[in-house]
């Protein structure tokens, strides 16, 4: 139990699944990152001496090759009759693996 509570504060469900949403920013190994927090903490600024990239949760997963499900998956997230809707208008193309 107490691995158990150390893995949830260190975000690790282990239970295979990756929390969302999230970001990832990349930028040289020699730029110089300036962070400020907000007195309420809810916000965050950031300023690089270099260029940088950021990618968001879906960008990375489908870099990963996982960024397609199968359609009982998307079923099971969205209820059947909103999954027919989105099948007969082409809506999960880019979704659903083939």
């Amino acid at each position: 139990q107490e691995q158990q509570q150390q893995q949830q504060q260190q975000g690790e469900g282990g239970d295979g699944k990756i929390p969302l949403p999230f970001i990832v920013v990349n930028t040289s190994q020699s730029t110089v990152i300036n962070c400020e927090m907000g007195s309420d903490r809810t916000d965050v600024f950031f300023n690089f001496s270099k260029p940088f990239e950021i990618n968001d949760d879906f960008e990375i997963l489908k870099r990963l090759g996982m960024g397609k499900t199968g359609e009982e998956g998307v079923k099971e997230c969205v209820g059947e009759e909103v999954f027919e809707y989105a099948k007969r208008n082409g809506l999960l193309e880019g979704i659903v693996n083939n």
